[in-house]
């Protein structure tokens, strides 16, 4: 389906006033790009960031954008119609008077199966370690000495292009799975788990706070032919005490945890109460100017690090329970 895309340049300021302009032609869902809401959210000590794009601390903060998709329809021309009579308004009546930034309008045509798919032209397979090869399931591939990984990671986290997913694919591969029992903390699209599946593990428990990246997993699980050892739920096992309960139903082999600095922290002391004797845990996530808290605060619970791994600026730990 194809959608009119309405983008207005503006400020903070303008962005709060085009919020009512659009809500008053009936469109209650857009988008407002704004640089400042960054600066917040690094500000705010309880959300967890480990690292941020260059680009996105190098934006310009006076510029904001408020994008509108509406139907290509009569409902839609008319939407658009007021939304630019609004925005003129806006223009002319505080002119001179409040600084609303230039108010310019851009408008073009876009088609919801661009969103789907454009993702895909940068998801090609790709070999990791000496064992699998992860690949998309719309490409073939000829390479027949590895264990496949077909993964559609989709809108969720986990295709193995990124360090901290190759890192502990790279871990994993190393340990006889056969017959284990696994837990992947953060599981994203899947990716993990499925790997210990295909390493022969009994059962894997995949966790995820996004019920969108719990239900891709599964999802993946099946392409994979894993959905019998492998399953995932959504929750957080930090705040939902439903999820902590679930989890605590058994105790594990294997635990992958690729999540951020700051979540790996908080659940070490979980993850050492549902290790069984001569378990191991995988870590990744972790940015390197935040390795020296992670390992830290492992050894501080009582784990010994066995091994650590650095790619570009990320680091995976793998550690046992003393």
């Amino acid at each position: 389906m194809k959608f009119i895309e309405l983008c207005i340049t503006t400020n903070t300021a303008g962005s709060e006033m085009l919020s009512g302009v659009l809500m008053g032609a009936g469109v209650d869902c857009f988008i407002i790009d704004d640089p400042n809401d960054l600066d917040l959210v690094m500000q705010n000590k309880e959300i967890p960031i480990d690292y941020v794009e260059d680009s996105l601390l190098q934006k310009d903060r006076s510029v904001v954008t408020v994008k509108a998709y509406l139907a290509i329809n009569e409902q839609g021309l008319m939407q658009r119609d007021r939304i630019i009579a609004g925005t003129q308004q806006l223009k002319a009546d505080f002119a001179g008077a409040l600084d609303l930034g230039s108010l310019d309008i851009a408008m073009g045509e876009v088609d919801d199966a661009d969103w789907a798919d454009n993702w895909k032209q940068f998801f090609h397979p790709l070999e990791i370690g000496n064992k699998f090869l992860v690949k998309p399931t719309w490409e073939p591939s000829d390479i027949k000495d590895r264990i496949v990984i077909e993964i559609d990671p989709e809108s969720s986290f986990g295709s193995g292009q990124h360090e901290t997913t190759a890192l502990c694919l790279e871990m994993l591969e190393s340990y006889d799975m056969s017959g284990k029992s696994v837990l992947d903390m953060g599981c994203g699209s899947g990716i993990l788990g499925i790997g210990c599946a295909k390493l022969g593990a009994k059962s894997v428990l995949g966790v995820d706070i996004d019920r969108n990246a719990a239900d891709i997993a599964n999802k993946n699980a099946v392409v994979n032919h894993c959905e019998g050892v492998m399953t995932a739920i959504c929750g957080n096992i930090l705040t939902m005490q439903e999820t902590y309960d679930k989890c605590c139903e058994q105790k594990y082999d294997f635990i992958a945890a690729n999540i951020v600095a700051d979540v790996l922290i908080a659940m070490a002391p979980f993850f050492k109460k549902v290790m069984n004797d001569g378990a191991v845990l995988v870590c990744s996530g972790i940015i390197a100017p935040r390795k020296d808290e992670v390992e830290t605060a492992l050894k501080n619970t009582g784990f010994v690090l066995d091994r650590v791994e650095l790619k570009n600026d990320w680091e995976a730990i793998e550690c046992h329970k003393q």
